[in-house]
């Protein structure tokens, strides 16, 4: 009977869990927003857990002599401990604490985990780390396909980053020569019970991140079909031992409704994505990791449309690590934390990386080159690609087009001046900081709103990549362009720029 009244909780909790949370932002195809009502008002794969419950439960609440955690869903799915375990005091009744070294707990392989792209699934599980580390770098929470000693890499699951702490989801990798993809949550997880989810909804082509009952991130569905290999918990082979404890373990082989998870709002907060893309022009192709805000309702069936923001990082935040750009040079951003904080405007801050042809503009890092006459031939890679990033989101129908804005610093102003070079019908304004424009393009400029800024004293990238531009746009007719010039500063303009007073304000003011 108690195991009954468990797993009766289980499903009820999950169920409460996401619905009880106060305040969605939407879900998105190529962008997960936090509230999916998208997912609420289709009936094919979303079922309510309450009415069908998982193909796997497992409380922790007591093992068994024969080391076995028994599968409270009589589908026979025991979790096999390695040792004698301790059982404490959990997230819910009891819960099994793994304490040392080679101590694991196994869920046999069966054809109900065999999870392929056309799959839809959800893994469930709280956790409380100890915030102790016993050998390897990524000890592992749950996982299921990945054995590296012999090369499957099919595979789902969680792990702790030993340098950072985050807890980070793992799987199958999209991209090209990639064997993992792995995406962190940003804070420490450790000595609190965790609530980690993973949620894949194969119509919808979604795998999607749930941390504490936020999502975090979402991604093209994956192949995690390793068949033969166990469900793991707590010993990934080489990668390190998990200390610390688990409880309430759930899989469904379907897509949990996770429509009342919500995102808390601060940039480090921005929803983890990464985009493919190639050119049909040059046939070169990237993989450009980018954050994303999405206002609260924004994937909600209300008519609003919304404001955005494209962001271009400078070369001081050039990566994969999907972190550095929302910051600069590590410290804040301030237009980025004033707009989360308003709430009202979408962002998307794409990151890009070295070789010069991977970054916003082709200047080989000559970041002196000043105002250039013409436009080259071609964007870089990543600025097309990022174009087109945004197009997508404007293409999904959420987005004002008459309030389409870009901003960037330093590599990124050069980006902003060139983007809006190349696009000058689809940006409503723009914001350039200690950047140089392409004075050709004046004449197609004159009638954006533009606020640009630089310092007078920048030996980095010269006041006159942004003095040059604004002559060439108000003679040539131009009335919206404006410049700001700080006496005395350098090219660490943007503490400056991203505090005026007004800005924002202005930005979300601009339409075509």
């Amino acid at each position: 009977m108690k195991k009954i009244i468990a797993l009766i909780l289980a499903v009820m909790m999950l169920a409460f869990t996401v619905a009880s949370c106060s305040s969605g932002e939407g879900e998105k195809k190529t962008t997960p927003p936090a509230a999916s009502t998208e997912e609420t008002t289709t009936t094919t794969s979303v079922v309510d857990p309450v009415k069908k419950g998982p193909i796997a439960h497992i409380t922790f609440d007591e093992l068994s002599d024969s080391l076995v955690f028994i599968d409270d869903t009589g589908n026979g799915h025991n979790a096999v401990a390695s040792h004698k375990l301790k059982i404490v005091e959990g997230r819910f009744g009891n819960a099994v604490y793994l304490e040392s070294a080679g101590q694991h707990i196994e869920i046999p392989d069966s054809d109900d985990f065999r999870f392929s792209k056309k799959d839809s699934f959800t893994i469930d599980v709280w956790f409380k780390w100890s915030e102790t580390f016993s050998g390897g770098q990524w000890p592992c929470v749950i996982q299921k396909g990945l054995v590296q000693s012999e090369g499957k890499y099919k595979y789902v699951g969680f792990w702790i980053n030993s340098s950072t702490g985050a807890l980070n989801l793992g799987i199958t990798s999209s991209t090209a020569g990639s064997l993992f993809s792995n995406t962190p949550i940003g804070e420490k997880a450790g000595k609190t019970w965790h609530h980690a989810v993973v949620v894949q909804n194969a119509e919808k082509d979604t795998i999607s991140y749930y941390y504490d009952d936020r999502l975090v991130a979402k991604f093209p569905a994956i192949d995690a079909s390793s068949a033969g290999y166990p469900f793991t918990i707590g010993y990934n082979g080489k990668d390190g031992q998990y200390i610390g404890a688990i409880d309430e373990l759930n899989i469904y082989d379907y897509a949990i409704d996770m429509s009342g998870a919500s995102v808390s709002s601060s940039i480090d907060d921005m929803l983890y994505m990464k985009y493919e893309y190639k050119s049909e022009k040059t046939g070169k192709s990237v993989t450009l990791p980018y954050r994303v805000f999405l206002p609260a309702g924004y994937d909600s069936d209300s008519a609003e449309k919304y404001p955005v923001l494209l962001f271009l990082h400078g070369y001081g935040e050039i990566g994969n690590n999907n972190t550095n750009q929302i910051r600069v040079l590590g410290g804040p951003n301030l237009l980025l934390n004033n707009l989360v904080a308003n709430g009202k405007c979408v962002i998307i801050a794409p990151q890009c990386n070295d070789p010069v042809e991977y970054n916003w503009v082709g200047l080989n890092h000559q970041w002196g080159t000043g105002t250039r006459q013409n436009l080259p031939e071609n964007p870089t890679i990543s600025l097309e690609a990022a174009t087109q990033l945004l197009l997508d989101y404007i293409n999904e129908g959420k987005i004002d087009k008459n309030r389409v804005y870009v901003s960037g610093i330093s590599m990124g102003g050069y980006g902003t001046w060139e983007i809006i070079a190349r696009n000058p019908d689809l940006f409503a304004a723009a914001v350039p900081l200690c950047g140089a424009g392409i004075l050709s393009s004046a004449e197609s400029l004159k009638d954006m709103a533009i606020w640009a800024f630089h310092g007078s004293a920048d030996t980095t990238v010269p006041a006159s990549g942004t003095k040059d531009m604004e002559n060439a746009i108000k003679a040539a007719g131009g009335q919206k362009i404006k410049a700001t010039y700080y006496s005395g500063v350098g090219h660490n303009v943007w503490p400056y720029a991203y505090e005026e007073k007004g800005l924002v304000d202005w930005l979300l003011a601009q339409s075509k």
